[in-house]
């Protein structure tokens, strides 16, 4: 089992509890989840997710950079119901109950589902979150969204998630409202055929072809994800 690092730059007393909760379900997490992200030989024992709001560093970028680098504080809408796929530790999650009606996070790993309800809790956005511990193919929401959010959680890294386009991004369009917009992020890939990520970016254009062919595809693009990956981004609405 890998060692988690923590951090240890100074901290208020409240954030030190709050620290204290998340890592010790992250290290139950570890004990439980044969493919936990911390063990990742890139990880270094760092935690996965990052955000700046609750001074958590982890590897990806934070919850606030890449809300602004991708342009998502256009679904601000104090009046929508927003969900994540795959939400992880559910910072997102938490961010976007700062400016929505409501927020929800589906994910299949219960301890980080706890840390999002720990993080809301802390953020007093928990009546305004909701978080289900399992895998969005099992997901029967009560509700209809105003956006859908697929950051990573198609043909992710670690395997949990392998259900064909077609039936993701058909869930996706089923659970939307009539006019619900959806933001989909790749995992990283590269474009070397026998390079080791060269599955996902094969995974990420299947997703493209099935998201022009089954909504209104507004804006999309490539981004650079590390020295020699990148990702695809796109944004698109309800046919």
């Amino acid at each position: 089992m890998s060692e988690l690092r923590k951090q240890d730059f100074p901290l208020s007393d409240s954030l030190s509890k709050l620290h204290m909760l998340i890592y010790q379900q992250l290290e139950q997490e570890q004990r439980t989840n044969p493919v936990s992200y911390v063990k990742f030989s890139n990880a270094k024992g760092r935690p996965y997710q990052s955000y700046e709001r609750i001074q958590f560093e982890g590897l990806r970028w934070s919850v606030e950079k890449r809300i602004s680098t991708y342009g998502l504080e256009r679904y601000f809408n104090p009046n929508s119901t927003i969900l994540d796929i795959g939400s992880n530790y559910g910072f997102f999650v938490t961010e976007f109950a700062m400016y929505v009606k409501e927020a929800h996070g589906v994910e299949p790993v219960p301890e980080l589902c706890r840390i999002g309800e720990i993080t809301a809790t802390h953020l007093n956005v928990h009546d305004k979150t909701k978080f289900f511990a399992q895998k969005f193919e099992d997901f029967q929401p009560d509700c209809l969204y105003d956006t859908v959010f697929s950051l990573a959680s198609f043909f992710t890294t670690d395997k949990k998630q392998r259900s064909s386009a077609e039936e993701f991004f058909g869930k996706i369009d089923s659970i939307l409202k009539p006019d619900g917009e959806f933001f989909y992020e790749s995992t990283s890939y590269q474009k070397s055929p026998g390079s080791e990520d060269y599955e996902h970016y094969v995974h990420a254009q299947k997703a493209f072809d099935v998201l022009k062919d089954m909504f209104d595809v507004y804006e999309s693009y490539e981004a650079q994800s590390g020295p020699e990956n990148q990702r695809l981004f796109v944004a698109c609405r309800r046919k």
